[in-house]
C-alpha cells in the first residue's frame, strides 16, 4: 500500500511540476483540438484527452512492467540471487537516475526542452468519437523530455501496478489543468513557460540523484 501511495503522490507532483511545460508546448495541440470542433469543442477536447489518460496510462503499465523485470532478471535469468553483487538493490532505480541525468544534460545543452513536433497527429484531430480518442492516445509517443522523464520515474516504480498509477495521476493532474484552463479561455503566459524550460535541466538532475541515493541506500553486499 505504501508503494501505490508513494506512485500515486509522486505523479500527481510530477504532473503539477510539468504544468508550465505543457502549457507552453501541448496547449496549441489542445487549442487546435477545440479550433477544429468549433460545434462541440468541449466535448471533442474531453474524448482526446481521455485518449491520452488512457495511453499514459497503458504506458505506465508497460514501463512500470519493464522496471519489475529489472528487478527481478539478475535472480531469475542470469544469477543465484544469494551471490547477485547487488543484492537487496532495486535495480529500477538505476534506470531513471540514469535517465534524468542525460535528459538534464540535453535539456541543458539544447537550452531548454525542444518543441515536439506534432504535425502527424494533424489527422486525428478531427472526426468522430473513436478518433479524437485514438489521437489523444497517439500522444504518447510524441518525442518529449518532460514525457520521457515521466516513463523512465515509471520504470523506476518497480512494478506494472504503480508505475500505471504514476503516469495515470501525472497525466490526470495536468489534462485537468490544461482542460480548465482552456475552459475558461486563458493559459499560462509564454514566459512561464520560458522559465520552466530554463528549469527543467535542473529538476532533472536533481531527481535523478535522489533516484541514485535510493539505489545506493538500497545496496547490501553478497
Amino acid at each position: 500500500m505504501e508503494e501505490i501511495i508513494a506512485a500515486v503522490i509522486g505523479g500527481l507532483a510530477f504532473g503539477f511540476a510539468a504544468i508550465p511545460h505543457c502549457y507552453g508546448m501541448c496547449g496549441p495541440l489542445h487549442i487546435s483540438v477545440c479550433a477544429l470542433n468549433r460545434t462541440h469543442s468541449l466535448r471533442s477536447l474531453t474524448l482526446f484527452n481521455v485518449g491520452r489518460i488512457g495511453g499514459y496510462t497503458m504506458a505506465g503499465i508497460l514501463f512500470g512492467g519493464l522496471g519489475e523485470f529489472i528487478n527481478i532478471g539478475p535472480s531469475n535469468y542470469c544469477c543465484q540471487l544469494d551471490i547477485f553483487p547487488f543484492r537487496g538493490a532495486l535495480l529500477a532505480l538505476l534506470f531513471p537516475g540514469v535517465m534524468m541525468f542525460w535528459i538534464g544534460y540535453m535539456g541543458w545543452k539544447k537550452k531548454g526542452i525542444p518543441v515536439p513536433k506534432t504535425g502527424w497527429l494533424a489527422r486525428f484531430l478531427t472526426g468522430g468519437r473513436a478518433k479524437l480518442a485514438a489521437g489523444g492516445a497517439c500522444t504518447t509517443f510524441i518525442p518529449c523530455g518532460m514525457l520521457y522523464a515521466a516513463f523512465a520515474l515509471a520504470v523506476g516504480c518497480g512494478s506494472w501496478v504503480t508505475g500505471g498509477l504514476f503516469m495515470a495521476s501525472f497525466v490526470i493532474t495536468q489534462t485537468f489543468f490544461m482542460q480548465l484552463g482552456i475552459s475558461m479561455g486563458r493559459l499560462l503566459s509564454r514566459s512561464w513557460s520560458e522559465r520552466f524550460e530554463k528549469m527543467f535541466p535542473a529538476l532533472c538532475f536533481i531527481v535523478g540523484l535522489i533516484y541514485i541515493l535510493l539505489f545506493i541506500r538500497r545496496l547490501s553486499p553478497a
